[in-house]
């Protein structure tokens, strides 16, 4: 056995205070004139308490990890092996060493890796939920040299990242992403900086054991990492988890598709990098009492360094990583059929409940899991009672517009044409939620173009989603044109009715102009589009059986669309004339549905259109 190398400064062991199973110590000493850090890390000394063959052996192998539970915790190695390797604060333990300098650019260099001996006392165990405490106490003992551990972290995170890692760490919620580029979730116990500091320790640690094995041409199981194209750049990734981090729903759709999409890392004897930690080679050695394969390295390592014959030949390590490797995916495989058999069984027992006192994420979930079928008759008065109360999301309206049995059309459009009136500005938000849940699928495509003179300009607006051009829309502002545009385009690929004109149909200018106008959308014509003359003289009975009155005025506009496509009528159409002065317009609103008309006055634009719709209702109403 090789001689073996101490130091003086205190280790620092950062877990839970309850931890058992204590791997790695480690000290960061931070060099004279801001040159960086000198870094000393120990592992564990696994491999020479437990023997090549043992008991405590066998049973690495067969559980490849330790697994922790809710209310237990079985350890891989069994306790007694677990306890005579463990790191601890009172008894001396064999290692292996790893030192380096951490330059201020995030690079580890001059590492060395050898045999390593932990005395007695030098160990100092430290709970996650100590650590901010000591690095806002600069007179605690340990203050110095965690500040110098939690700044030497912060610079190799920012290496990882502008290495373009998919790099991410949500401690307020929980969340981090793993060295596949999963989000999984941090123990509210864990979710301090302490976390931060001792991940980004251990990959610099295992990066630097990887390149040494490279460079003293020493197979060990890698852990190689390989893209999958369709998973998308990690700018994209990490754009989109920020976007979803507010909404849980979205979250965990995001969080189910990495899973789905991100090709998980294997072990081999062979280099092949690391493509979601960016890196040209890695390895795993940090977590030998955890973790069969770092044991395995351990014991070639040590072998290695004490000129002792390999314990694993080529071929038995060439086994060994595929074995862990279908033991891996078998285990993702079941963790995500549990999930998704669990989240069916819960969404079932809710579909059976009342509908309307279901909070929003549920109810997402069971109109995600009833748009995959016919229409259900419990569903569509629900969703309906949900447009018109103004309860949907975007994430629902990205499930609805997927369902593709034709009993959900009629709804379909009912959902969007009352949003497309009632909230314009949730068209470019739907979109968006309808491409993070579909990665394959081509972006819903925006054109626009400009018209009209500079002091009042035009805009038009079209867009394309799945390959059918929706209509071009008209507004005196982009914005609005471009929501409107969504909106329209949403409704042609549902009702597959293609609008190939390359070029929009600009409106004649307006005899007065008015550049204060507020912008139209797709279903208000505006001051400028002469609209076609209706039939006032020819009334058709609407049928308003079971109607009620309070609840057709609580959102006039959305309940005559609904109440003309029930009633087989093309929807309601809007004349709007503008008068007065350009600092004070008053807007006339006239509306027009199967021959009923009624008109209202207001200030703006959308008041008057409430207004007439307003007093419609309260004629049709009055002829009953």
């Amino acid at each position: 056995m090789t001689s073996t190398t101490t130091d003086v400064s205190t280790l620092l062991m950062i877990d839970s205070a309850s931890a058992r199973d204590r791997d790695d110590a480690f000290s960061v000493i931070p060099l004279t004139g801001g040159r960086g850090w000198a870094v000393e890390v120990h592992i564990a000394g696994v491999a020479d308490v437990v023997e090549l063959g043992s008991v405590a052996d066998e049973q690495a192998f067969l559980r490849a990890e330790t697994r922790y539970l809710r209310d237990r915790t079985i350890p891989m190695l069994g306790e007694t092996a677990e306890q005579a390797a463990t790191l601890t604060t009172e008894a001396a333990r064999t290692s292996l060493r790893v030192t380096g300098t951490l330059t201020t650019d995030g690079q580890l260099v001059d590492v060395t890796v050898a045999r390593g001996h932990i005395p007695s006392g030098r160990c100092a165990a430290i709970d996650h939920a100590q650590v901010p405490g000591i690095l806002t106490d600069p007179e605690h003992p340990l203050h110095v040299q965690l500040a110098a551990a939690d700044a030497a972290a912060q610079v190799l995170l920012g290496a990882r990242r502008d290495g373009g890692a998919l790099a991410f760490y949500d401690l307020t919620r929980g969340w981090a992403a793993n060295e596949d580029g999963a989000i999984v979730a941090i123990a509210a116990e864990l979710r301090t900086v302490a976390y931060v500091i001792v991940q980004e320790l251990m990959i610099a640690t295992n990066e630097a054991v990887a390149l040494w094995c490279v460079e003293q041409g020493l197979p060990i199981l890698f852990r190689n990492h390989r893209p999958n194209p369709v998973a998308g750049s990690t700018d994209e990734l990490m754009h989109e988890i920020a976007a979803a981090a507010g909404d849980p729903d979205l979250f965990a759709k995001l969080r189910g598709r990495l899973l789905s999409t991100l090709r998980a890392a294997t072990y081999g004897p062979t280099v092949h990098g690391h493509y979601g930690l960016r890196l040209s080679a890695y390895t795993h050695v940090t977590s030998p009492l955890r973790r069969v394969a770092d044991l395995i390295n351990q014991r070639i390592i040590f072998a290695h360094l004490d000129h002792t014959p390999t314990p694993y030949t080529g071929e038995q390590l060439t086994a060994l990583g595929a074995d862990l490797n279908r033991r891996t995916r078998a285990a993702r495989e079941a963790k995500k059929n549990h999930f998704k058999h669990a989240d069916h069984r819960l969404v079932a027992q809710e579909a059976a409940r009342d509908l309307t006192a279901l909070d929003a994420r549920t109810f997402h979930k069971v109109l995600k899991s009833a748009a995959a079928a016919p229409l259900r008759d419990e569903i569509a008065p629900e969703l309906a009672r949900r447009v018109d109360a103004d309860l949907l999301t975007a994430p629902d309206v990205a499930v609805l517009i997927d369902a593709t049995d034709p009993t959900w059309l009629p709804l379909q459009l009912r959902v969007l044409d009352t949003l497309a009136d009632t909230h314009p500005e949730m068209g470019p938000s739907v979109a968006s939620v309808w491409r993070q849940t579909h990665p394959d699928q081509p972006p819903t495509d925006l054109e626009t173009r400009r018209n009209g003179a500079d002091h009042n300009p035009l805009f038009a607006a079209r867009a394309t989603h799945l390959g059918v051009h929706g209509p071009w829309t008209i507004a005196t502002a982009k914005k609005p044109a471009e929501q409107a545009a969504l909106w329209a385009a949403l409704r042609a690929q549902l009702t597959d009715t293609d609008h190939p004109d390359m070029e929009p149909e600009w409106p004649a200018a307006p005899q007065n102009p008015q550049p204060t106008t507020p912008p139209r959308t797709f279903d208000d014509p505006g001051p400028a589009i002469p609209s076609p003359p209706h039939d006032t003289t020819t009334l058709t009975v609407l049928n308003l059986d079971g109607a009620k009155k309070s609840k057709a005025l609580s959102n006039p506009t959305a309940w005559l669309m609904s109440l003309a496509q029930n009633n087989n009528q093309p929807p309601p159409e809007w004349e709007i004339r503008t008068d007065g002065p350009a600092h004070a317009p008053r807007f006339t609103a006239t509306v027009h549905l199967a021959g009923h008309t009624a008109t209202a006055t207001a200030t703006t634009k959308t008041a008057a259109k409430t207004a007439s719709a307003t007093a419609l209702i309260e004629a049709l109403f009055a002829r009953q």
